[in-house]
């Protein structure tokens, strides 16, 4: 007769499912999910979205800038650069930048950013 007491207090308490979940509550009492992935310590986890979206739009930000590099070189001289070799390092330079933002995110923490 005591285990159907005992799963009814655990029905009962709210603190006990609570502990169990990785959900986190806002402010106003909502009850906010984290995405699949996602980890709280990020010790041999995977990264969350928002990490690896970041370092994306980095790379192609690095990507773009050396293509707007090239050009105004070509512009100052009269040297031209073949079409693949350009759009070639800019994958390159976008590849680099993408997977050493990933990398040292961790480490240099922006100014705006607690650590």
């Amino acid at each position: 007769m005591s285990e159907p007491e005992e799963g009814r207090e655990a029905a009962e308490d709210p603190e006990a499912d609570d502990a169990e979940t990785d959900d986190a509550e806002t402010d106003d009492g909502r009850e906010e999910r984290g995405s699949p992935g996602e980890t709280r310590n990020g010790e041999g986890m995977p990264a969350p979205a928002s990490t690896v979206k970041a370092s994306l739009l980095w790379g192609v930000i690095g990507g773009l800038s050396f293509l707007v590099l090239i050009q105004g070189y070509e512009l100052l001289t009269d040297q031209g650069v073949a079409l693949a070799v350009k759009f070639g390092v800019a994958a390159l330079v976008a590849v680099l930048a993408g997977v050493s933002t990933y990398t040292l995110q961790e480490r240099l923490q922006a100014e705006n950013e607690s650590a």
